[in-house]
Parts: structure tokens; sequence; C-alpha cells
């Protein structure tokens, strides 16, 4: 599936072409046109072809009759494309595969890492179902855009807390040098 000597890049909450999520979070842009040009740019000045990029959850929202739009997007975001569904992604997994999304998927777990939307928090009984079946090192995940207090043995990869992609090497490496700092 993916080889392990490119890089990993993560990332959550996009929310491309949902005007909305500007206002919400104060996002500096002046329409949601603009926003998603501005994280095309980001993303492909970040991401190599053989890169592979894992979007745990929310790719977009407010899609509305933009399906067409989100399908001309997709292909332009580089690298090798794994989507964990967040509570936004509602299209079909055969959509997001046809898109250009190698894998789609509720979460996924690699190298003791669970990739999973929302926290493994009480008020996510999945995620938590998750954490407690598979005993993750580490659980990264999106849904709070936010800067909340961090929460122990997690790392939130949610656009508005980062404004970019963040490699897997440097959550590790921040995660090792404080557990805390997620």
């Amino acid at each position: 599936m993916y080889n392990k000597n490119m890089a990993t890049w993560l990332t959550s909450d996009l929310h491309l072409f949902h005007k909305n999520i500007i206002q919400y979070c104060n996002r500096p842009f002046s329409d949601e046109y603009e926003m998603n040009e501005i994280i095309v740019k980001t993303w492909n000045e970040t991401v190599k072809a053989e890169d592979r990029v894992i979007v745990v959850g929310d790719l977009t929202a407010g899609l509305y009759d933009r399906k067409q739009e989100l399908m001309d997007l997709i292909p332009r975001l580089s690298g090798q494309k794994t989507l964990v569904l967040g509570n936004h992604d509602h299209l079909t997994s055969k959509w997001y595969r046809s898109a250009g999304f190698e894998v789609v998927t509720k979460s996924l777990i690699e190298d003791e890492i669970l990739y999973v939307h929302k926290p493994a928090v009480e008020c996510n009984p999945k995620s938590v179902r998750l954490r407690d079946m598979h005993k993750p090192r580490l659980i990264v995940h999106g849904h709070i855009h936010r800067s909340d207090p961090d929460i122990p043995g997690h790392f939130n990869v949610a656009w508005d807390r980062h404004a970019r992609l963040i490699s897997l090497e440097e959550i590790i490496s921040r995660c090792e040098h404080d557990p805390q700092t997620t």
C-alpha cells in the first residue's frame, strides 16, 4: 500500500467548499473558493507526488451540489491520499476512491498509531472502543478546531490548529519530547 521510506503528512478538517467555516473558525479568506485554493497551494508546496497524505476526516462540508467541483479539486492534491472518514464526509467510499483517494476507511491503525476523526474521550464512544481494542501508543485525530487543552496520548491535526499539513515524523518527535504537548 505505501512505502515507509516516503514522507507521511497529516491534516483534517479542511472543510473544502464550506463557506461558513471561514466565519466559525476565523479563517483569513474572502470566500470558500479562495480558501480552497490556498489549501491546495499549501498542500502542494508540502507534499511530493510519492508522499502519503492521511486526511483524518472532514475533507469537506457544506458541499451541497458541488460534488463535481470536489471531484475536479481532489486530483490537484499531490501525493497518495488516504481518507479517514469524518462526521462531514457523507459521500460513499466508492465516490472518494473514484475522486483519487487510494484508501477510504472509518479508522486506521498502523505502527501502533490509531488514526480516527474524533478523539477517544467519553463523548466519542466509537473512538474509545477503538482505543481500548487496539491500545495504541498514540491517537492522531481532528474534529476539534479550537485550541482546547491537549488530550494526553493524542495529537490533533485539525487545519485550524496548524494551518498546514504536519508530518508524521514531526508528530512523533513532538510527542516523544513532551507527551503532554499534542
